[in-house]
């Protein structure tokens, strides 16, 4: 059975350690937000500080019966599995960093006033004692709660030479708190922000995420532009600021993108995928600007060029090959505009998006937000449009060529080859337009004999080339 948080501070208790809640969950019992009310990414784990050792931390826990990580364990963390969720419980520390070093080196300190000293903002450095309920909070952290304020313990310039990673969590903060940095705080945050670069990308990607995923993301992205950061960890995206548009856009580049990103419309399960795409769906503008015969700045193509640099940016971020593949597409087909009222249009739009029109109609939705006209009544009209076809023509979605591979290789006599996907491509779209039923395979076999030629001499002239 897994043990209850009582049962961990009991055991600490009867061990005659030192137990303190920190971090998150003291602050946040101090906000105006019902915890229920809070985004996911704004609830941590349980985190304690104790006066016990990492070793002597990982037997109490053993003996509890539960599972237990040591993976932190060269930073004085331990992992332990709870009936609410994981636990980390860290040995009171008194680190000595490198300066722009990835990593800290860890000494361990002899109280939890010291602890709290090494921590990165005011709010998170209160702590609570588990058996008398004593609150320790020597840097004014209730304070700066009450004023919304992200304020660093003591020398600020210490603080980031320290860890770098705190520059980052401190914008992410602004986004998931709603909170304003004070000045003397941000002046040493882009003091520091050259050592972003010193940073591993997983941390740095991590960050990044929990900053999209929080409620005032667009606050979140501003901080991080005026610390001077958007150069270090997300250079793809640092000609943005200042590239001016057309009439057509209130903003510029920069200011129209984090807009985008904090009007477009979520649920927590699409929250992340939405939130990356909107940050990205421009990518493209800066590199393609150009002055147009009227005298207007033009950004032809800019989402295909948009989605060769997302689908790079993605790679280096490390998201994930999948992830990565998704928010290629829904940059590249943003610009889309299918006619609600031809119903193959509406099909093929939707088919290209495999499944994700209602993530793209949501980017396109807080895409014109912030444009200079209105654009609801078509978008309206095409989630109409959509939902019409995803209700009656849900066969047709699915279209797939009746003949595959090894059957057009029969029935034509040829090697296998690119003209196989041209063929079933082809077959597709009739079967996606209405023009071929999905199983008529007399049909498509008379249509890939009259493509046949056609298909084999493109792909004499590729081989040839």
């Amino acid at each position: 059975m897994v043990p209850t948080r009582e049962a961990l501070v009991a055991a600490f208790a009867e061990a005659g350690h030192e137990l303190w809640l920190a971090g998150g969950l003291v602050r946040d019992a101090f906000r105006d937000a019902p915890p229920e009310e809070r985004p996911a990414a704004a609830k941590p784990d349980a985190d304690y500080a104790t006066s016990a050792l990492p070793d002597e931390c990982e037997r109490i826990a053993r003996e509890l019966g539960t599972t237990v990580t040591t993976i932190g364990q060269r930073f004085g963390t331990t992992g332990v599995l709870l009936d609410e969720g994981w636990a980390e419980i860290t040995t009171f520390r008194g680190d000595s960093y490198t300066a722009g070093s990835r990593w800290p080196d860890v000494t361990f300190g002899s109280s939890i006033d010291e602890d709290l000293a090494r921590r990165d903002f005011t709010v998170n450095a209160m702590a609570r004692h588990t058996v008398t309920g004593e609150l320790r909070d020597p840097f004014g952290g209730r304070d700066d709660i009450e004023r919304g304020l992200l304020r660093a313990p003591g020398d600020p310039n210490t603080r980031f030479a320290e860890d770098p990673l705190r520059i980052l969590r401190g914008v992410r903060f602004v986004s998931q708190l709603g909170f304003a940095i004070e000045p003397e705080t941000q002046a040493a945050m882009a003091a520091s922000a050259e050592l972003l670069g010193t940073l591993s990308q997983e941390r740095v990607t991590a960050e990044i995420e929990r900053l999209l995923l929080g409620e005032h993301p667009e606050a979140g992205l501003e901080a991080l532009r005026e610390i001077g950061g958007v150069p270090h960890v997300l250079p793809e995206l640092a000609a943005m600021p200042g590239c001016e548009q057309n009439r057509f856009h209130r903003f510029d580049v920069w200011g129209h993108t984090t807009a985008t990103v904090q009007a477009i419309a979520t649920d927590r399960e699409s929250r992340s995928l939405r939130r990356w795409a909107a940050l990205l769906h421009d990518l493209g503008k800066p590199p393609v600007r150009h002055v147009k015969k009227n005298g207007e700045w033009g950004f032809y193509r800019h989402e295909i060029v948009g989605a060769e640099m997302a689908e790079a940016l993605t790679e280096r971020l490390l998201l994930g090959k999948r992830e990565g593949g998704l928010l290629a597409l829904l940059v590249r087909r943003h610009m889309d505009r299918p006619d609600p009222d031809d119903g193959r249009l509406v099909r093929r739009f939707m088919r290209r998006l495999d499944g994700h029109w209602r993530d793209l109609l949501a980017l396109k939705r807080a895409d014109n937000a912030s444009h200079t006209y209105d654009d609801n009544e078509y978008h309206d009209r095409l989630e109409a449009a959509c939902e019409r076809v995803e209700a009656e023509e849900a066969a047709m979605l699915r279209a797939e060529s009746p003949l595959d591979g090894r059957e057009l290789m029969a029935l034509l006599g040829r090697e296998p080859g690119p003209w196989i996907a041209r063929i079933k491509e082809r077959l597709s779209t009739l079967v996606l337009d209405g023009e071929l039923a999905p199983g008529d395979k007399e049909e498509a076999a008379r249509i890939a004999r009259r493509m046949g030629g056609t298909a084999a001499l493109l792909a004499e002239n590729e081989e040839g080339s």
